[in-house]
């Protein structure tokens, strides 16, 4: 059965590269500008994977990961970032999410996040 992931990026070159990789790989992808967005997508739609950049309009990443924790606890979340986050702010974001890549990663790097949460 196919896996369906949800990007989340306002960055929509970030989301295309992404999703277009992902679906190479058989994986089903929506893609989302914002983390409001994303909590609508995941009221219609179940998801197995978020993969979401951490600065974003409307809701960043850390809220959006906050949200899914609390009512979705057991949906895994990636998060991602092109900035250079404190000790302290990694080793939170290690311990609460279920994958972390720091912008500009490659997407082997990437698929290989996404292998350690689904195996």
């Amino acid at each position: 059965m196919t896996k369906n992931i949800l990007v989340v990026d306002d960055e929509e070159s970030i989301r295309e590269i992404i999703s277009e990789f992902l679906q190479t790989l058989g994986y089903s992808v929506v893609e989302v500008s914002n983390g409001e967005e994303a909590i609508v997508a995941c009221s219609k739609t179940s998801f197995d994977l978020i993969i979401s950049d951490i600065r974003m309009p409307k809701m960043n990443g850390l809220k959006l990961l906050k949200a899914i924790k609390t009512y979705l606890p057991d949906l895994p979340v990636i998060l991602m970032t092109g900035y250079q986050p404190s000790k302290a702010q990694e080793e939170s974001l290690t311990t609460k999410a279920d994958g972390y890549l720091l912008k500009p990663f490659s997407l082997n790097s990437l698929r290989q996040a996404i292998l350690k949460v689904f195996n």
